[in-house]
């Protein structure tokens, strides 16, 4: 998907208001990821230009192929979609921070490709099928298995009900008691529909798309 000139100073207004938004709510404690899943390069340039900082990409060969054409530009790459053991190689050395764990054997993939690489552990709460994340109890099993194969485990990473801001305040609630626990810095909690209710959840990491950019068209299976 790509923008028109008056699009993109559209979207360069709205970026700007969602941040000072968040950034007043959350006392500059929270980051927006721009999530650019579906969307053209130029998406990733627009949000650098109004001075967001880091990208979230659900699928490892889009994030990998936007980098290679965005290379010079300084961007913090977030990896938020389900990891896959044989892309990890390839996104090592790229990757600010693997916000999608949720399997022992991606932890033992990530320590041996990319030893200094940071990591947040997902959590899906509700135990959808088809979706990434682990359940709360196996997630600090997994935490301390990160630990202490040495690897820098940084926080949590959930998504909340859509729809439902009730069960998505409960969700988010479950998350600051976990990051609590084991004394973990990073909440990466919310999305474009409940960005009020993760601010005053704690999250640190903001993950909107469709709030920055509008709807999106359906690019990568």
């Amino acid at each position: 998907m790509s923008f028109s000139e008056l699009n993109k100073e559209e979207i360069k207004e709205k970026i700007h208001q969602v941040a000072d938004y968040v950034e007043k709510r959350s006392m500059g404690r929270t980051k927006i990821i721009a999530v650019t899943k579906s969307f053209d390069k130029e998406a990733i340039v627009i949000a650098k230009e109004a001075g967001i900082q880091a990208v979230g990409e659900n699928y490892a060969q889009e994030l990998i192929e936007k980098h290679g054409t965005l290379g010079d530009l300084e961007i913090e790459w977030h990896m938020i979609g389900a990891v896959q053991r044989n892309k990890i190689r390839k996104l090592s050395g790229i990757l600010s921070l693997w916000q999608s764990v949720d399997r022992i054997e991606v932890l033992e993939e990530i320590k041996k490709r990319d030893p200094a690489g940071k990591v947040l552990i997902q959590i899906n709460p509700l135990g959808e099928i088809g979706k990434g994340g682990c359940s709360f109890q196996e997630a600090g099993s997994l935490i301390e298995h990160g630990l202490e194969i040495g690897l820098s485990v940084e926080g949590v990473m959930a998504v909340g009900v859509q729809g439902d801001l009730e069960k998505t305040s409960d969700i988010f609630t479950k998350v600051e008691a976990l990051t609590d626990e084991f004394g973990l810095p990073e909440r990466s909690i919310g999305m474009s529909d409940d960005i009020e209710v993760a601010i005053d959840h704690g999250s640190t990491m903001l993950r909107i798309g469709r709030a920055l950019f509008g709807e999106r068209t359906p690019k990568y299976k």
